[in-house]
């Protein structure tokens, strides 16, 4: 899926990307579990499997997006607590067993030998779940009926851990190539397919989901880095400012030449 660029549509076709339209309020996510507990964003709850992101609690449930439909005649179950088939596969950490986090009413499930893909599944809860839920929610449309309404927005986003749209790396891309691969703060032209990581779409605003073209931006690693204080800490990470002193390194030269205005202000910071 791709978020609707006002200017961009034409092109995004022509390159054979789908397109979505975005809104903010609450996301309808489907997000890798694993990914998601190991970065200490997942709570289990009386009421739910929570999802931490962004300054915001997203009430979810467990479930196993490939399952040997045709051979045991029905879709996975989905899990609303950390019931004792659960509490089994994260003690023992059997992480080979791949799980989804969704909040939504119904997931698409792919048979594990036939690759068939079964759309729009409703899920049945897990048979002990419900022993110790007492509940009546009894499949993921019961649950998804449970959410407040007040907030649910008619437009789906499905957006990973961290607050990205599931496809953002064809937003970005198709972003990047409409500015010709040139950083919109210094002017520097990245020619090399390889370094093109130097370059990074930003989002003017901070919001992640809102991938309108006026909210975007072509930053290389540099001018990104000293955007805002925000940004200044995100680049302080190790992976983050060894792809910096790469960047600089490397187009040190023409960084000087178009008059970067942060490079003086990155040297003196790694004086210090």
């Amino acid at each position: 899926m791709l978020y609707k660029f006002d200017k961009l549509d034409k092109k995004l076709d022509e390159w054979g990307f789908p397109i979505i339209n975005g809104n903010s309020g609450f996301q309808s996510i489907r997000t890798d579990f694993k990914k998601a507990y190991e970065a200490g964003k997942i709570e289990f709850r009386e009421d739910g499997i929570y999802l931490i992101r962004d300054g915001h609690e997203w009430k979810g449930y467990m479930y196993m997006p490939t399952y040997r439909v045709e051979k045991y005649g029905h879709v996975s179950r989905f899990h609303l607590k950390r019931c004792s088939v659960i509490d089994n596969f994260i003690t023992s950490g059997m992480f080979n067993t791949y799980y989804n986090w969704s909040n939504n009413a119904h997931n698409d499930i792919i048979d594990r030998d036939t690759k068939k893909v079964h759309k729009e599944q409703t899920l049945q809860l897990c048979t002990k779940c419900r022993e110790e839920l007492f509940d009546e929610i009894v499949d993921t449309e019961d649950f998804f009926d449970s959410l407040d309404k007040s907030v649910i927005e008619e437009d789906n986003i499905e957006t990973d851990i961290f607050g990205y749209p599931r496809d953002w790396q064809k937003i970005s891309k198709a972003y990047r190539t409409k500015k010709n691969f040139t950083c919109e703060s210094c002017g520097i032209k990245i020619d090399s397919l390889i370094d093109r990581r130097y370059l990074h779409t930003h989002h003017k605003n901070g919001d992640k989901t809102n991938n309108s073209e006026s909210n975007l931006e072509c930053l290389c690693i540099l001018c990104h880095s000293f955007k805002d204080i925000k940004h200044e800490e995100n680049f302080d990470k190790k992976r983050m400012l060894n792809e910096l002193k790469t960047f600089v390194k490397k187009y040190r030269t023409e960084l000087i030449k178009i008059n970067n205005p942060y490079l003086k202000r990155y040297d003196n910071e790694q004086i210090k």
